[in-house]
């Protein structure tokens, strides 16, 4: 149960801070094949796949196998079994380009279908002229296509500040911009309201995530929970996208805008957990804090 703490509550900072920038770069850093960078623990009821193919065949008898025993192998063979290994090798990245296509495409096909839905209700919803609802498509492809080249960026290992900045699909302000100046009348008042209860939702979301870490911390009762429900719904309210940074932001700005969220969730839960409580919150925070500040590329 110990060791599958530390990952939960940093798995609770990365969906509550930055949440589209960040959790991205966690699940990057984390699964990565570099050992020396696996920061995260498996839990410690779970076998490794290699046991548990080995521990189920145990019982098996061993298979025959064919071995070349004449005395003329040697280069020839060699250079076989290097040919196929690049054969191998050729199919397995034909076969992870294939998956990839596969999978980017189904991400395009979802996007599309999502900005299409999104574009219909607000057209409705606000009353939108034909050409209001062509520029307000538009603006949804154009963030859609700007996070996913960004996130591809990411995951490619090839990204730098701008892209994890551009990747955030939380971060309206962009379009929120351009629609006031589309936008006039009730249509404008009407949008306003959406973008709040977007707002919410968005507050709302990140708070979750947030609370996944306080809930497993030692000895936390319900009533603390609760405090620390409120006391997050206040500070996430406070970190709204497109208020932090920018697509010129540096490194040590960005550097600095997660110091601050994580301190002011430190501090946020000063008066709500008990000393060894906050303790351990601590020690979940500045390990996030740490695997943060080596990810983010330097300039």
């Amino acid at each position: 149960m110990n060791e599958k703490r530390p990952s939960k509550l940093i798995f609770g900072f990365v969906i509550g801070i930055l949440s589209g920038i960040i959790a991205i770069l966690f699940a990057q850093y984390v699964f990565k094949g570099d050992d020396s960078k696996a920061v995260v623990k498996s839990p410690v009821n779970q076998e490794p796949q290699a046991g548990a193919v080995n521990k189920s065949s145990s019982n098996k008898p061993p298979k025959l196998s064919l071995v070349d025993t004449r005395p003329d192998k040697g280069s020839s063979s060699s250079k076989s079994s290097k040919d196929s290994e690049d054969d191998d090798k050729d199919k397995e990245d034909d076969e992870s380009k294939a998956a990839w296509d596969a999978l980017k495409a189904l991400g395009d096909a979802k996007d599309e279908a999502k900005v299409k839905k999104l574009t219909e209700e607000l057209a409705n919803r606000l009353k939108l002229t034909p050409a209001q609802k062509e520029t307000l498509g538009g603006l949804f492809n154009d963030k859609t296509a700007r996070n996913s080249t960004a996130g591809l960026k990411l995951f490619t290992g090839k990204a730098t500040v701008a892209d994890m900045i551009a990747s955030d699909k939380e971060d309206y302000s962009q379009i929120d911009e351009e629609m006031r100046e589309l936008l006039s009348g009730e249509q404008l008042e009407e949008y306003e309201a959406y973008a709040e209860e977007r707002e919410v939702e968005r507050i709302e979301k990140k708070t979750k995530g947030d609370l996944d870490g306080i809930e497993g911390i030692p000895g936390i009762t319900q009533e603390q929970i609760s405090e620390a429900w409120d006391a997050l719904i206040e500070v996430n309210a406070k970190e709204k996208p497109g208020t932090m940074l920018n697509e010129n932001s540096t490194r040590e700005e960005f550097i600095g805008v997660i110091d601050n969220a994580l301190n002011n969730r430190i501090e946020s839960m000063r008066p709500i957990l008990t000393g060894e409580q906050l303790g351990a919150y601590q020690i979940g925070i500045e390990g996030f804090r740490e695997i943060i500040s080596g990810m983010v590329p330097e300039e």
